[in-house]
C-alpha cells in the first residue's frame, strides 16, 4: 500500500486530527510509511484487537491502528521540533508492536508497564525489513539514533511527565472511545501546547495555561479510568488466555505476532475447532459490562504536565 492510498482510506476526523497537529505535512516521512514494517501496522489496532471483542463492553466511534497513532505522534514532534531524527524516532517508536498490542504484555504477565514486547528495531528490521534497513544505510541516517526513542524525550518520558505518545494517547482515546472529546476542542488545547525544560533538564511537553492543564488531568483521568475497568482487564486477560493456547497447540509461534496484522491472528482464532478456544471466545465477544475498578495490580497512567515551568501538582 502506497501513502496516497493510505491516506485516501484515513478516517476524514483522523485526517483533520493531522490538520491540527501538523499544517505541513514532512514529506520524507512518506517512503518509511510506505515501507513494510510500518504498513503492517495499518492492520494493527491502537485498541489491542477490541474491536472484535463485546460490543457491551467496548463502543469506539470508529479503528484507530498502530501507523495512525504513529504518525500522529511523528507530527507532534515535528510541530514543535522541526528534527528529522526526532520525528522518525516518533514515528517508529511502535515499529516493533506485535498483533493485538498489549494483549501479549499480558501473556507475558507484564500487566503493570507493558513493555515486554518492545523489540530492538535494527535487529527486528535485519530479519523483517533488510529493504528498509538498506534505505536507513542509503540516505545516511543512523538506525540506532532513531530506535534508540526511549532517550527522546519528547518521543517518551516516564510517567507522570506528558510526551508525544501520551499526549496522542489522551486525544485519540477521548476522541473514539469515551467520545468526550472534540476536534474543536482539541484545536483549542494545542494553541496552548508548549516545550519546556523539566526537573531533569530534558524538553517536555506542556502548557501554558493551568486551565488547560486542568482539562487534560481530566481527560487522562477518564480513560485511565476506563482502562483499569473489570471488564476491560477481562477482556485483554482473556485473549492472552486465548493466544497463550493456540501457541501450545503449536498453530502460532510468538514470534509470528510480529510478523502478523490482528485480522490474520483472528482468524486463526475464529477458525479453530478447540472447544477451549471456542468458549472463551465466545465470553470474550458476549462479556457483559462490569465498570466497577479492577482489584488486579495492572498499569496506571497518571499524568501530572508542566505548566509555565512548574509542575502541574506544585502549580
Amino acid at each position: 500500500m502506497n501513502f496516497n492510498k493510505y491516506y485516501e482510506n484515513l478516517n476524514p476526523e483522523l485526517k483533520e486530527y493531522f490538520g491540527i497537529i501538523s499544517n505541513n505535512f514532512p514529506k520524507f516521512l512518506i517512503p518509511f510509511i510506505e515501507s513494510k514494517t510500518l504498513i503492517r501496522l495499518n492492520d494493527v489496532s491502537y485498541f489491542c484487537g477490541a474491536l472484535n471483542a463485546s460490543p457491551y463492553v467496548y463502543d469506539f466511534k470508529y479503528d484507530i491502528s498502530r501507523l495512525d497513532h504513529s504518525i500522529s505522534c511523528a507530527l507532534h514532534v515535528w510541530n514543535q521540533s522541526y528534527n528529522d531524527i526526532l520525528t522518525l524516532a516518533a514515528l517508529f517508536h511502535d515499529a516493533t508492536t506485535p498483533a493485538l498490542s498489549h494483549v501479549i504484555d499480558y501473556l507475558n504477565g507484564d500487566y503493570i508497564n507493558q513493555e515486554s514486547t518492545e523489540l530492538n528495531l535494527e535487529e527486528y528490521l535485519f530479519y523483517n525489513d533488510k529493504e528498509l534497513l538498506n534505505y536507513f544505510k542509503n540516505i545516511c541516517v543512523n538506525i540506532t539514533d532513531v530506535a534508540d526513542f526511549k532517550s527522546k524525550s519528547l518521543v517518551d518520558l516516564s510517567r507522570p511527565k506528558l510526551c508525544a505518545d501520551r499526549l496522542d494517547f489522551v486525544f485519540l482515546c477521548n476522541l473514539v472511545w469515551s467520545k468526550v472529546l472534540s476536534l474543536n476542542e482539541i484545536k483549542s488545547i494545542y494553541s496552548h501546547l508548549a516545550i519546556f525544560r523539566n526537573e531533569d533538564g530534558k524538553e517536555e511537553f506542556g502548557f501554558d495555561n493551568v486551565g488547560v492543564a486542568d482539562r487534560m488531568v481530566e481527560l487522562n483521568d477518564i480513560i485511565n479510568n476506563m482502562t483499569r475497568c473489570e471488564d476491560d482487564y477481562e477482556e485483554m486477560n482473556i485473549l492472552s488466555i486465548i493466544i497463550k493456547r493456540l501457541m501450545d497447540l503449536n498453530l502460532i509461534q510468538y514470534n509470528d505476532l510480529y510478523i502478523l496484522t490482528d485480522n490474520q491472528v483472528f482468524n486463526i482464532i475464529k477458525n479453530c475447532k478447540d472447544e477451549f478456544i471456542r468458549n472463551k471466545f465466545y465470553l470474550y465477544q458476549n462479556m457483559l459490562p462490569n465498570k466497577s475498578l479492577t482489584k488486579a495490580k495492572i498499569k496506571d497512567r497518571k499524568l501530572d504536565p508542566i505548566v509555565n515551568n512548574i509542575r502541574y501538582t506544585k502549580y
